[in-house]
């Protein structure tokens, strides 16, 4: 299994974060998932994303197809901000953060084994390029027979993100923390869907799995293989005596999906592109934010983040202007700039630099 760690000359220079270091996190954002219930109204959940209180990263399954139900895994401040939405999933769990495994095992427990599971962090799953590249997953996995299937992003340079090395339309290895990308290898984003009955059987076969088993299907370290042998063992005899989603959360381990489960489903594993470049749709860096039609500007195109009456701006325009403290601070003069303030710094850069110099000068700040 090809695999590495990061190294420390690729840390020292910053590679792996150019992702999340540009981005404008946390951002005033409400987040509008369509999620068809078989036989009832579309559930549209619109989940506000407090900059405040940080940027959650909601797990949705968690969806069921055909969709018999809606189950929505969330955090209990998110669980309480959905009461007030007009529709409502079939049910909703509150996750205790025991990783991402554990929502997907939980409602594992309680589909039926044709069910398709999609594991999907809400903003991701926000996006139209990967909306349309699960639908080519789940017609793959329907008229072809694959059990499960992820989605991949290219154009990205970050070693931090799995990378899956393809071959025709099916995965063949998995690998963690992997290099800059061959042709052959494709980032992964964590985006998956899975046959109920395949990960149960993926799963369930680890009973009694054996060091060097582990060792063909995970490229760690002894001590971590031991670690991932007593997660699993433990999974498998709660997946085997519990009845419910809740009571497996609430005795599961810590299961991380990506490092733990994802590389059980590789063997049979089809999966869609999105380019990371031209259609990825995060929560955004700051000018996919400015240009974004999701955020109102005012009568000089100025676009302001921050709470009641913490910002006063004279003269500025085309600009935007935002204030992650509890702190006044007042600007003037402003044209084409962004002007920001968070516990990490500021941000004063001009909107008309070169995309790429400008994630250079706020990866260098915000680092």
């Amino acid at each position: 299994m090809l695999a590495r760690e990061i190294t420390q000359k690729e840390i020292e220079l910053g590679i792996g974060k150019e992702r999340s270091s540009t981005r404008l996190s946390p951002i005033f954002k409400t987040i509008d998932l369509n999620i068809p219930i078989k036989n009832a109204k579309i559930y549209k959940p619109k989940i506000p994303i407090d900059p405040y209180a940080g940027t959650p990263l909601l797990l949705m399954p968690l969806i069921f197809i055909p969709h018999n139900e809606s189950l929505l895994f969330g955090t209990p401040s998110i669980n309480e901000k959905m009461s007030d939405q007009d529709l409502q999933p079939t049910r909703i769990i509150t996750d205790p953060g025991k990783g991402t495994g554990s929502p997907i095992i939980a409602a594992a427990i309680e589909s039926e084994d044709d069910d398709i599971l999609i594991l999907a962090a809400c903003d991701q799953y926000h996006s139209p390029a990967v909306t349309k590249a699960i639908a080519t997953i789940l017609d793959k996995i329907e008229q072809s027979n694959f059990s499960s299937g992820t989605v991949l992003t290219t154009g990205t340079k970050n070693p931090a993100f799995s990378y899956i090395k393809v071959k025709g339309d099916k995965a063949i290895e998995f690998m963690l923390k992997g290099t800059i990308p061959k042709d052959d290898m494709i980032a992964e984003t964590m985006m998956v869907c899975v046959k109920v009955a395949y990960l149960k059987n993926q799963i369930l076969t680890m009973k009694h799995v054996t060091l060097a088993e582990l060792k063909e299907l995970y490229p760690y370290p002894d001590d971590e293989l031991v670690s991932i042998q007593g997660i699993l063992k433990e999974i498998v005899n709660l997946m085997e005596s519990c009845s419910t989603a809740e009571e497996f959360l609430a005795k599961c381990p810590f299961c991380d999906f990506s490092k733990i489960i994802h590389r059980l489903l590789i063997p049979e594993m089809t999966f869609a592109t999105v380019e990371y470049q031209k259609e990825w749709n995060d929560l955004g860096d700051w000018l996919k934010v400015y240009h974004s039609d999701i955020y109102p500007k005012d009568k000089n195109n100025n676009l302001i983040f921050s709470k009641e009456n913490l910002i006063s701006f004279t003269n500025c325009e085309n600009s935007v202007i935002a204030n992650f403290t509890n702190t006044k601070i007042i600007v003037n003069g402003l044209k084409n700039r962004i002007f920001a303030v968070g516990s990490r710094g500021i941000i004063d850069l001009s909107l008309d630099l070169d995309p790429n110099e400008f994630k250079k000068e706020v990866s260098r700040i915000q680092m």
